[in-house]
């Protein structure tokens, strides 16, 4: 855009009256927030120069990384390094990381809160071990310390009872125990004590 070019008019957004869109002729910029553009001292009659169209470019960006950012934590929870991940590829690295601070800031995410509802979530299905929980935490970007106290302390064998008492129900074999639960993290001691908790005979028990 040339830098004789000049502010034709600041449109209120019609989808939210917090935001407003910078008029130059026919072209419409933003939409970006109110209080910014204030700041920025956008007005009618005032030039645009190509300091200020990087300026407002930046800000409309990061009402679309803070728009999109709020429609994904409306669909499911994310920790914050995660909703970096997330973002990054289409707002930038440094735009998604400033968002994700402020929504943080502002009680939007709370990697805690995150990891306790994780890691239900992952014990929802069946079995698994605190190992296990705190490294799926760790690699969704919760930090160790918060991925350990969310997973919870050692296992405890008593705690499979319920789960191996309905497998033998079902007819399971103690091998099919066996790999179902390491596949979900338990040690080979644990499961044999979940096994013999429940009545199954164990393979090393032959």
């Amino acid at each position: 855009m040339s830098t004789r070019q000049t502010i034709t008019a600041i449109d209120a957004d019609p989808t939210d009256p917090g935001l407003v869109r910078v008029r130059l002729g026919r072209t419409s910029v933003g939409p970006l927030r109110r209080d910014a553009a204030e700041a920025l001292g956008l007005a009618e009659g005032r030039s645009w120069t190509a300091r200020l169209e990087k300026e407002v470019d930046r800000l409309a960006r990061r009402e679309g990384c803070r728009a999109d950012a709020l429609r994904r934590l409306g669909r499911r929870d994310h920790s914050c390094e995660l909703l970096v991940v997330r973002l990054s590829p289409r707002w930038g690295e440094d735009i998604a990381r400033e968002v994700v601070g402020e929504l943080a800031t502002h009680g939007w995410l709370d990697d805690g809160t995150y990891a306790t509802r994780r890691a239900e979530n992952l014990r929802r299905s069946g079995p698994v071990s605190s190992e296990m929980v705190s490294v799926r935490l760790e690699a969704e970007g919760v930090a160790p310390k918060l991925a350990r106290k969310a997973a919870g302390g050692a296992d405890r064998p008593q705690d499979l009872a319920v789960h191996t008492r309905r497998w033998k129900r079902e007819g399971r074999s103690a091998a099919w125990i066996t790999r179902t639960l390491g596949r979900r993290g338990f040690e080979f001691d644990t499961i044999e004590e979940a096994l013999r908790n429940a009545g199954i005979p164990c393979p090393s028990d032959d």
